[in-house]
This record gives structure tokens, C-alpha cells and sequence, in this order.
């Protein structure tokens, strides 16, 4: 079980301060706002009123030594560095913080945080990317020109196993994981010799093009 800072509970801080509850780790969180902790305490482990950029504040709340912090406030950019320096002074290596746009994640960047996140920037790529192949059920971008991606299973492939199908040297992609989309029960990773069925979804990662060519078998 880990221990793990939030700082902010707007509406990305609180979705992740609860699923990190969920997961059963410590989940510590500081907002300014007396109502918004007073609202959401329940949900977490220890909810603080105060400013993150303090030091002091994030002393006492119980911030040294955590594990990770996911800094919230990306409409303050100020708050954000000045949190993210304050961390790190208190020996918590993994920061990640929310940026408003790519020159505050680049500015973020430049001060070695974990990652710089844009969450509104994320999920619109990955909903275009739905949009325009309304196959994929999912698509989570890996680097340039590459992405792991579920989609339902290729028509050709019903009936058949993954070590026949061969699809790293065939169709140079990896999958990852097999869902039943009836049962929600997943493989990770998936038997090789189950034979897959029309009602499977495939977790597949490789080169965007490559699996394009992969979800258009589906018929």
C-alpha cells in the first residue's frame, strides 16, 4: 500500500484521489477550499485545507516520503512550480502535474517533474481517434506514430488461437490482453492456445498503421 499526495479537488484531482482510495492506498489531499474538503474528506484517507506551495502546510498534512503526488491545479501555474519545488523538497520523487496547455507542460517539463499531464488534450485525441474508426473501442497514444488500442477481434481470427495467428511476426503488433466483452472477464496476458471467439475484444499494442490494417479485417 502506498502513500500518495493530491493537491487540488477539482474535477480531475477528486477522480484520482478516489481511485487511488480505491486501489487501497493512503491518499492525502490539500485544497484551498474549506467547502470542497469538507465535501469530499469522506472519500479519502486525510483531506487538508490549506496551500500546497507552503511547505509547512504540506509537512504537517504528511506529504514527506510519500510516494507519488498528482498536483491538480492546472489553472495556476504559479501554485503548480511552487508545489512541485515544495515536493520535492520533501523527498517525493514522483510528481505529476496538470498543465493547461503545452507551453505550461513544457515549463513543467524543465523542472524534471514525472510527467506533465493535459488531460483535456489526451482524451480528445483519443476520441478522435474513435471517431474516425469507429472499431476501436479505446486508443492510448505510446509515443509518435504509436499506441496500444482494443478492438473487437479481426473476423479472420475467430476460431483461431494466438500461436497459430503468430500476430507479433505476421502482423508486427503485440497483444496485450483478450476481453469477453460478454463476461468482462480479461486474460493478461492472454493464453496463447485459447481460441478466440466473435465476442473478444483484443488489447493490442504496435505502429498506428499496422494496427489500422489489423482493425480493418473486421467485417
Amino acid at each position: 500500500m502506498g502513500r500518495y499526495v493530491v493537491v487540488g479537488l477539482g474535477n480531475f484531482g477528486l477522480a484520482i484521489a478516489r481511485t487511488l482510495e480505491e486501489l487501497g492506498h493512503q491518499v492525502i489531499v490539500i485544497e484551498r477550499q474549506g467547502l470542497l474538503v469538507d465535501r469530499h474528506a469522506e472519500w479519502v484517507t486525510r483531506a487538508v485545507e490549506g496551500d500546497a506551495s507552503d511547505p509547512a502546510v504540506l509537512r504537517a498534512a504528511g506529504a514527506a516520503g510519500a510516494d507519488g503526488a498528482v498536483i491538480s491545479t492546472g489553472e495556476n501555474l504559479a501554485t503548480s512550480i511552487l508545489a512541485t519545488v515544495a515536493l520535492r523538497d520533501l523527498g517525493v520523487k514522483q510528481i505529476f502535474v496538470k498543465a493547461g496547455n503545452e507551453t505550461e507542460a513544457r515549463a513543467l517539463n524543465s523542472l524534471g517533474v514525472t510527467e506533465a499531464v493535459i488531460p483535456e488534450r489526451d482524451a480528445g485525441e483519443r476520441l478522435a481517434h474513435r471517431i474516425v474508426s469507429q472499431r476501436v473501442l479505446d486508443y492510448q497514444p505510446l509515443s509518435e506514430g504509436h499506441s496500444i488500442q482494443e478492438m473487437p477481434v479481426p473476423t479472420p481470427w475467430v476460431g483461431r488461437s494466438l500461436r497459430e495467428l503468430a500476430p507479433r511476426e505476421r502482423e508486427a503488433v503485440q497483444v496485450i490482453a483478450v476481453r469477453d466483452v460478454l463476461t468482462e472477464a480479461t486474460q493478461v496476458p492472454p493464453d496463447p492456445d485459447a481460441v478466440l471467439k466473435d465476442s473478444d475484444s483484443l488489447v493490442v499494442a504496435g505502429a498506428d498503421a499496422a494496427l489500422a490494417r489489423l482493425c480493418a479485417q473486421r467485417r
